[in-house]
């Protein structure tokens, strides 16, 4: 006799749904575009009722907004699982590893992120607001990273961490525009490492 699987509670069924609806928004986004994207459509591709979406977000920019803090969780997560506890040098290092594995292994959610989040500039100022929040909080944890290196005497005094960190900002952000754009057209990981090699040689003090 095999033995029934035991049913979920509430909150496990809502975050299903959520992750499958999450996941049929990235789909639609990246081959519809988010103004052809429909809540109807959400729910059905995600396998539910065409209410399903509407009666859990409401409006389409509050799922664009809830899609986006996922996204934001899970990019924080590997932040954390290669940057660590490193300062400095160590820590540039790991955001650029860092952002090389999102891509190549959430490639379609980057996809249906940098299209919302493009899109988001003139239609949705909810998600607009988030991803600026975002920014600033990407530029700051690159600011702290540079000045604990200069403190600890490996980054060049000279350095200013908040130019930096708005120049390290608009290079990722760059770059993984381009290579979604056109990925056959970039060696990602070439010009990763390039860009790691003469970013460290940059900012490094040397003795």
């Amino acid at each position: 006799m095999t033995a029934e699987k035991p049913r979920l509670t509430q909150v496990e069924r809502t975050a299903l749904s959520d992750a499958r609806m999450f996941e049929a928004a990235m789909h639609l986004i990246v081959t519809c575009g988010t103004h052809n994207t429909t809540l109807k459509d959400i729910g059905e591709k995600a396998g539910y009722s065409r209410g399903l979406a509407s009666n859990r977000f409401g409006s389409k920019e509050t799922l664009f907004n809830h899609l986006v803090r996922d996204f934001n969780e899970k990019w924080a997560s590997e932040l954390r699982r290669f940057v660590g506890n490193n300062t400095g040098l160590s820590a540039i290092e790991g955001a650029l590893d860092a952002v090389e594995f999102f891509l190549l292994n959430r490639t379609m959610q980057m996809q249906a992120m940098y299209i919302l989040w493009f899109e988001s500039i003139s239609s949705y100022p909810v998600v607009r607001h988030r991803l600026a929040a975002n920014h600033i909080a990407y530029r700051r944890d690159t600011a702290r990273w540079l000045a604990q290196g200069i403190a600890a005497g490996e980054v060049r005094p000279s350095v200013d961490p908040g130019s930096f960190a708005v120049e390290f900002s608009a290079f990722i952000f760059g770059i993984v525009y381009q290579w979604l754009a056109s990925s056959s057209g970039i060696s990602l990981h070439t010009v990763l490492q390039h860009y790691r090699q003469n970013t460290i040689a940059r900012l490094r003090h040397s003795s």
